[in-house]
């Protein structure tokens, strides 16, 4: 069988398979095929949609889109001498604990 004549072949199965609401299991059973073979071609011609040219009906537009910055304010803020941090609530807490140890040996 030629690749085009298996690709029709199986274009005709799967959508013999879509329009008749059985799973995948249940239609291969009744039409002794395997369920490797169907979920293959299934895979395969889905794939192959990409590729297909897009129809102006199915055109879509880009949008511009303005995400602003989460401008978080301090929870805390820890004065040690001179320095002072300010730390908001998505700290990173094993960094944290390397200033303070660093910041006690001033």
């Amino acid at each position: 069988m030629k690749l085009n004549e298996n690709k029709e072949l199986w274009t005709q199965r799967v959508e013999e398979f879509k329009s008749s609401n059985l799973n995948q299991t249940t239609w291969c059973e009744k039409n002794n095929i395997k369920v490797s073979s169907l979920r293959y071609w299934l895979r395969k011609l889905d794939n192959n949609s990409f590729t297909k040219p897009v129809n102006s009906s199915d055109a879509f537009e880009f949008a511009c889109v303005s995400i602003a910055e989460d401008q978080a304010s301090p929870a805390v803020t820890l004065e040690i001498k001179d320095v002072r941090l300010a730390i908001t609530n998505d700290y990173d807490e094993v960094l944290l604990l390397k200033l303070i140890k660093t910041l006690k040996k001033l």
